[in-house]
Formats: structure tokens, sequence, C-alpha cells
């Protein structure tokens, strides 16, 4: 399918990407204002405008514009994804790994009706801490320890620290997901009781704020490959503490040993996919990008090589890519 016809298929499932059930006009991706105009009125109408990360959206207006369509983009592509017909394995199992948590009581019915907030959160927030790298606020971290909740491998909860320091301080994914999960948990416990426009703010919505401010937080940490990085980089990621970065071939020097599995991380894994696949990020405009989808692989043509590049980059980090003539094949891993 091609990629301006996934959008529009997408979009006009207003009961798929619409949770609030509200008049938001669906946005157009290569209009950075529009998207920053969908992003605040999607953050408005669940009450949680009352944050620090919301008052970023002005600022990449000003300086970034193009994340925003990056923002959107990634909403809208992940939700298609996640409720495709193709890709059923993935909406099975993010549902069997998120009944697990408290808020949903292992109701899986909940979770599907309720996986457009989970998304809408993860995306339309994770990257609003972007201006954080390009002032002081950036320079000291929100105060907060976040309980692990397993959306994540748990060596991230070890490492974002000395990660944040290696980065000097600039590291966006960081400083957004200690700023969500505090600002989050801060509302609901000053909205507790309350029920404005029935929205509810029941204490087990914590365990799933932590859920996605894990996602936020790591989207952005970067993994290296012992075959592939250069000494200095080794050295530099030795130095700081960030071994558990650093990816090893297995016993027979032939496959990477990677450490983020779907079966366990089903909505990081997703997360970090259409965080790199969406082509907004790295262009003004939607390419000629076709999109076809197979059990376990997602297959990705365009004539784009810069585009094609950066997906197949997933290979050194997350999980497997081939490259075929002008398409790269994503594997999950399962």
């Amino acid at each position: 399918m091609k990629i301006r016809q996934l959008y529009k298929c997408i979009m006009d499932r207003r009961d798929v990407w619409d949770y609030y059930n509200s008049n938001i006009i669906a946005p157009v991706l290569t209009d950075y204002k529009d998207c920053g105009r969908f992003i605040k009125d999607f953050i408005k109408c669940s009450e949680k405008s009352n944050n620090s990360l919301y008052r970023n959206i002005k600022k990449l207006e000003e300086k970034s514009p193009q994340r925003l369509s990056h923002i959107v983009s990634t909403f809208f592509l992940g939700l298609w994804l996640f409720h495709n017909k193709q890709t059923s394995f993935i909406r099975r199992s993010i549902t069997n790994k998120l009944k697990m948590l408290d808020c949903f009581h292992e109701d899986s019915k909940e979770i599907d009706r309720q996986f457009s907030y989970i998304w809408f959160m993860a995306s339309l927030f994770h990257d609003l801490g972007y201006p954080a790298e390009d002032c002081q606020e950036g320079k000291e971290l929100p105060s907060i320890f976040i309980p692990y909740v397993k959306s994540v491998p748990v060596f991230y909860n070890d490492i974002y620290d000395s990660y944040y320091n290696y980065r000097e301080k600039k590291e966006h994914g960081i400083f957004a997901g200690l700023a969500f999960d505090k600002d989050m948990c801060e509302i609901r416990r000053s909205k507790e009781g309350t029920n404005e426009m029935g929205l509810s703010w029941r204490v087990e919505l914590e365990d799933l704020y932590h859920y996605v401010a894990w996602i936020i937080l790591a989207h952005n940490i970067w993994m290296i490959r012992k075959d592939k990085a250069d000494m200095d980089t080794l050295k530099k990621y030795h130095n700081a503490g960030l071994d558990d970065l650093i990816l090893q071939l297995d016993n027979e020097g032939l496959n990477v040993d990677y450490k983020i599995d779907f079966d366990d991380y089903p909505l990081f894994t997703l997360f970090c996919i259409v965080d790199t696949i969406e082509p907004l990020k790295s262009s003004s405009c939607l390419s000629d990008i076709d999109i076809q989808l197979k059990f376990g692989k997602i297959i990705i043509k365009s004539n784009d090589g810069v585009y094609l590049r950066k997906i197949k980059g997933l290979n050194d980090w997350l999980t497997p890519t081939t490259e075929v003539n002008d398409s790269v094949i994503i594997q999950f891993r399962m």
C-alpha cells in the first residue's frame, strides 16, 4: 500500500484514533503548524495540557517544526500497524503483555479499546522533550524515580543516567520520559475523585503512565555493535559504564545478540520500529513509499536511498533487516 493511502485509511477511521470522541480535525501531515494544532487539541481533550512537555510544542513550532509532523505521523502509522489484519500478531502480543497491568485487570477487550489512548501518550509526547537539548532546562533531569514495570529491558533502569551524562545532558527521550511520568502522576492525583468530562483518574492508571514513560525514556538510547563500532566509540561507552549497550555477536560470529526481544517487549519494539520507518523525520514530503505486510515482516519499498538506509539501520541495534533491490525487509524476532 502506498503510504499516502495508508495515512488516509487510518485517518478515515475515527473510531480507531479519536479516543475521546471529539471534534478534532485530522491533520495535514506535511503542514507543521497543523500537526502542532492536532497535538495540542488531542492533549487538551485528555485534560493533560497542564504539563511541562505541552509547553514545548510552541518551541518546536519555532525551532524544529518538521519534528511535529514526525510526531503525528508516528501516531497514525503505529495505529495502522496495530489494527491491520496482516500484523495481528502485533496486536495479540501487545494485548497479552498489557493485561498484566493492574489498570486492565486482565481484560483484553478493555486493552484493545484503549490502545489509541496508550499510543497517543507514547507517540505524541515522545519528542516533546527535544527543546531541552538546546537550553538550560535539560541540564538537570526531573527528580523522580519511575517504578520499573517491564515495558523495556531492565538494564535501562541502570544506565539511563549514565547515558544522559555521556550525551552531555542533551538527550530528549530521557528528559521527556521522566518529565512525562512526574507530570502525569501529579495531574492524576490532583484530579482524583473528580469526573471532569467523564474521564477516569483512578490510581491504577499510574502503572500505565510508568509503562509509557519507560518507552519514551528508552526510545533514543542508542546501542552499538561491537563488530561495527570504532575503537574510540567502544572505549567511550565502556568508560561511561554503558557496556549493556554494546551488542555482541553470537558464538558463531554470525548473528547479533539483540537485547530487545519482540515477545518480551512488543509495544517498545513496535514503537522503535515506527519511530524509525516514519518518513517525515528525515524528509519534508512523503516520498513514493510502499509498505507491504506479511506475518512477522514489514516490507518497505522506496526510491529514497537515504530513507532506506535509515530503515536498514535497524539491523544494527534492534532486529534483522534485509535489503533487496529498492526494498528493505524488517523481520520481527519471535
